[in-house]
């Protein structure tokens, strides 16, 4: 074995150690609540010991923060492949928002109810970091079209965390088809009364003086 590979080799050992501990708190935290689950159940549902849990983790709450995190990171990931597709509507910007509104709300059908329901309702506040990781790959998308993109993107991702909040304690009738129509045209609508972004400025052209012409004497 080369040196150069004897570090790549650690790091997958590693990830993959982190990837079952994550996997592990994710189930724990669905079926127990934050506040049950207990730091000894994720290792033994891992079967790891506890000592390997901390070096990657430095508490309870660093573990579901992580947690928390990957599954953002996995909307992200998901937005990004359905935008790169051949049939995506780019450069149209409420049908970005529409497509950014489905995918998230998609994420979140798919995904454990109760799990959700810990991460939006019940669960300790993280909306402040998943908003700005989220909204932090959706501004540059909005900056091709309004001036002021990053407020907007948070406000995009706000909006749709309202909204599933509203489903998940008051109108749990609500499909998801009518949660994406409702917050879509909400944010489209908001974005079309923004200021459009300003255009790109062309590059001003250098007229070369006329040659002088000598005087005949």
């Amino acid at each position: 074995m080369t040196s150069a590979a004897a570090p790549a080799r650690q790091q997958r050992r590693t990830d993959r150690t982190r990837a079952r501990l994550l996997d592990a708190a994710q189930e724990v935290f669905a079926e127990r609540g934050y506040d049950a689950a207990s730091l000894a159940e994720i290792t033994q549902r891992a079967d790891l010991g506890t000592g390997t849990l901390y070096l990657h983790f430095r508490d309870k709450r660093s573990i579901y923060e992580a947690m928390v995190r990957r599954l953002g990171l996995a909307v992200r990931e998901r937005w990004i492949s359905e935008r790169s597709a051949p049939s995506s509507p780019r450069g149209d910007v409420n049908a970005e928002v529409r497509l950014l509104c489905k995918v998230i709300v998609e994420s979140w059908s798919d995904a454990n109810p109760r799990l959700m329901r810990l991460v939006l309702l019940d669960g300790p506040p993280l909306e402040t970091w998943f908003v700005e990781d989220v909204g932090r790959v959706i501004a540059p998308v909005l900056a091709e079209h309004v001036a002021d993109a990053p407020l907007l993107a948070h406000l995009v991702i706000g909006a749709l965390l309202a909204a599933e909040r509203f489903r998940l304690t008051q109108g749990p009738s609500v499909s998801d088809q009518h949660l994406m129509d409702t917050v879509a045209q909400f944010c489209a609508e908001g974005i079309a009364a923004e200021p459009k972004a300003p255009a790109p400025k062309r590059a001003k052209r250098h007229l070369r003086p006329a040659p002088r012409t000598e005087r005949k004497r």
